[in-house]
Order: C-alpha cells, then structure tokens, then sequence
C-alpha cells in the first residue's frame, strides 16, 4: 500500500478537503494514489457519508457518482480521504507516531529496529512533525545505551585508579576513590546526561547539517525536520549498552542512519545528503591533522 505523501514534500495528505498540500502548495489528485481494501474511507465533502474502494487500487468505482445520504453528485477528487486506524491502524505512520495504540515501549522497539536495519523506510513512513516527540525517542536510546555504559565506565576507572596507585604510575599513598564513590559520579551522569543529550548532540549536528542543506537543496524541510532527523537518529545511542564496541558501532551507524534521514526528508540525493551530514566530521579530522603537522614542524625547526 502507498502512503498518501505529497510528491514534492512527503506531507500526509489524508483528512484534506482541499486538493492542495498545506505543506507546500502543489496540487495533487486521489486517482494517483492506491490503497490495500479498507485502509482508508472516502467520504463525501457535503454529508459526510463514508464509502469504502471497491476496484483493484483500492478507490471508489465509478469515480462519479451520487451520494446515496444527501444525493448530490461526487467525484473521486472531492471526496475525503479519511485513515481507518482498525486493523491497519500502524500502516499510517511509524509505530512511534502509534505508540498509544501499540503501546510505549512495543512502539519505541519497532521504531529503534526499523532505524537501525531500515532507516530510508522509517523516514519515509515518519508522520511526526513534533521535536517533543523525537527528543522522548532519542532520550529513551540514550538511556539504555548510557547506563550500562557508565556501569562498565565505573567498573573500569575504578580498577585503573587501583592499579595505577599500586604500581606507582600515579604518584601518592592515598588509596583509590571508592567504588561506591565512582558508582555516585557516574550515575548522576547516567541520570542526567540522556534528556539533554538530543540537544547537546543533535542541535549542533542539525545546524551543520542545515547549513549545507539553505545552499545546496532549494526545495529543503525545515530546521525543524533536520533536527528531528539528528535526534531519531540517535536510536542507535542505544547500542552504546554493548561492552567495548558498542560505542564505535552505534557512533558509526548513527551516521549512517543521519545520511539516509537526510537523503530521504528533504528530497535529495546521497552525495548532497552525506556532504551535509559528515562535513563536520571531516573538517575536524583535516584539523586534527594540521595541529598534528604544526607540532612536528615547531620540533624539527
């Protein structure tokens, strides 16, 4: 089944009177969608009578026709095109934007899977147009990657201090800071961070990011929609749980599921969507090498 998203904007153009899309302005036309059997109703833009698709493409037959509530005449074009959330209800949407039918934490593992293995999909499906929505995704991924995480941060720092102090790489007869101690710092950490790090993160990147995005794509989302990328891709924060590679798989992955974000809600293509994504990244490499050639070049003069 088709979505019914604008073509220029990727807008849902269900429950519109119009033929316009309040987003962009183009016009479309109903006959140019499809639709599974029962998905959607088509009601009359006069009385409201609900009819369902009858033809193969899931649309009323004949596309003219007389209502049978008020007996004015109809077509196809004016008729309302209204989601049924029954059986299809998580066909509209991601399950994030149906998280109160599936459920919380049912719809937040569909979604953190879907980003993960199908990130050009999940954004192409994605109806959210709320960053109060994205940053509660994002601080969830946060959360189960960064406790675990500081568990083990804890465990490690701990036995270095004791090690160190003991072979006298660090200098003085105190003992090492507790566990209990470390396990206090730490989990204030892990408490605190994941609600702020949607802006912490995602607010600089998305900035970046946009600003390649005003000059190279004309027909660009809003600031707004790239920083709901940025955030939604930091589901793979949650990979930071795994022991010791975690962080350098999610860290990879969350670039790669921005770059297909990218692609996929402003409508351009993966040159332009990768440029604007790891510009960034690769400016503070090229930096990281000129300080590298700065501090040879003072030492061999």
């Amino acid at each position: 089944m088709r979505l019914m998203r604008c073509r220029n904007c990727n807008y849902l153009l269900f429950n519109l009177t119009s033929r316009e899309c309040p987003e962009c302005g183009r016009a479309f036309d109903v006959a140019d969608y499809q639709f599974a059997q029962g998905d959607v109703s088509f009601h009359c833009p006069h009385c409201d009578q609900a009819y369902f698709g009858n033809d193969e493409h899931g649309l009323p037959s004949p596309r003219r026709f007389r209502c049978a509530n008020c007996g004015q005449e109809v077509s196809l074009n004016e008729l309302q095109v209204v989601p049924e959330r029954g059986g299809a209800y998580g066909r509209f949407g991601s399950a994030w934007d149906n998280r109160r039918h599936y459920g919380l934490v049912s719809a937040w593992w569909s979604t953190f899977k879907e980003t993960l293995t199908r990130p050009t999909t999940f954004y192409r499906e994605h109806a959210g147009q709320s960053i109060r929505e994205a940053w509660l995704f994002s601080m969830i991924a946060s959360y189960i990657g960064m406790v675990p995480a500081m568990a083990v941060q804890t465990l490690m720092a701990w036995g270095f201090l004791k090690g160190a102090l003991a072979i006298g790489v660090i200098p003085g007869a105190g003992a090492a800071p507790s566990l209990a101690f470390l396990a206090l710092s730490y989990g204030f950490l892990a408490l605190v961070m994941p609600p702020l790090m949607p802006f912490i993160v995602g607010g600089p990147y998305a900035l970046t990011t946009h600003l390649v995005l005003l000059v190279m794509v004309p027909q660009r989302q809003s600031f707004s929609a790239t920083l709901r990328t940025a955030m939604y891709s930091m589901s793979a924060y949650a990979l930071y749980a795994v022991p010791i590679c975690g962080a350098y798989v999610g860290g990879i992955w969350q670039l790669v599921i921005y770059v297909n974000g990218i692609k996929e809600v402003h409508h351009t293509n993966g040159w332009i969507a990768a440029i604007a994504a790891l510009w960034p990244i690769f400016a503070l490499m090229c930096l990281y090498v000129l300080i590298i050639l700065v501090v040879i070049g003072l030492n061999l003069v």
